[in-house]
């Protein structure tokens, strides 16, 4: 029996499943990481990849990718756009600034000298800067309150995005109404009507005489597998019946020695 045991748990080392969404526990069973589910055997991780259960949690997982990429595009673009308008706002300044060239009239250009125009002194260019300086302290106000706010959404993305989507689908509920079977056959690969028209190679003798033994080998081994299990389930059980069995006898001594001695 020990024989037959080692030969079982090499099966199932064996027999690992190599998958984007197939984990292993630390009991080595195989887990879909998309629905938190357990498979019970390596044979059936197929199924429940075309089981509708998981093909919605699929579905909803990249909705809820597509969802945060696009809000990344989005904040991207309008960070985007608020760059642009602080950077159009100081070329405008600088060219402005460049264009007020300091305008001045040759000497004895007026004949009466009373009469010139008043020249402004670099007092008054400096209260236009003192006017201008809040504005730019605004704009960068406003471009320093937008990256904090794209670096906040930015780490909560990414916590979203690096917790286990496990936890959320464990306690999720699916709720579906029955529906009749459609005969489209959308989302699987199209077989052309060369392939469905080919016929199966023949085997040869020795081949089919291979794949039967084959076959019988791995049907001896489900059975075996089936009768272990079988027998751990019936060990549970009876270990179960056991300590049940000894807590009663325990509780009923214990009732006993409580009752006073009736003597007649």
């Amino acid at each position: 029996m020990s024989d037959v045991r080692a030969l079982l748990k090499a099966k199932r080392q064996e027999a690992r499943i190599i998958h984007p969404y197939a984990t292993y526990n630390p009991s080595g069973q195989l887990k879909c990481s998309v629905c938190g589910s357990i498979v019970k055997h390596a044979s059936a991780w197929e199924g429940h990849l075309g089981s509708k259960v998981h093909r919605t949690n699929i579905a909803h997982l990249r909705e809820q990718e597509e969802n945060r990429q696009e809000i990344s595009d989005n904040l991207g673009k309008r960070k985007a756009d608020g760059d642009q308008t602080v950077a159009q706002i100081e070329k405008r300044r600088r060219v402005d600034i460049s264009s007020q060239e300091p305008e001045s009239f040759p000497q004895n250009f007026f004949s009466d000298p009373s009469h010139a125009p008043v020249i402004l002194s670099q007092d008054s260019d400096a209260e236009d800067d003192d006017i201008r300086e809040p504005q730019k302290g605004l704009s960068l106000t406003t471009k320093s309150d937008i990256d904090v706010e794209y670096e906040r959404f930015q780490r909560e993305l990414l916590n979203k995005a690096d917790a286990d989507p496990s936890e959320a689908y464990d306690r999720a509920t699916v709720a579906a109404e029955p529906v009749f079977a459609s005969p489209e056959t959308s989302g699987f690969p199209a077989v052309s009507v060369e392939e469905a028209s080919q016929e199966p190679a023949q085997l040869t003798d020795v081949e089919a005489r291979s794949k039967r033994e084959q076959e019988e080998r791995e049907l001896i081994m489900d059975r075996l597998l089936a009768e272990e299990r079988a027998q751990e389930d019936a060990d549970m059980r009876v270990q179960l019946l056991k300590t049940k069995l000894v807590s009663f006898r325990s509780k009923r001594e214990a009732a006993k020695a409580k009752r006073p001695n009736h003597t007649r």
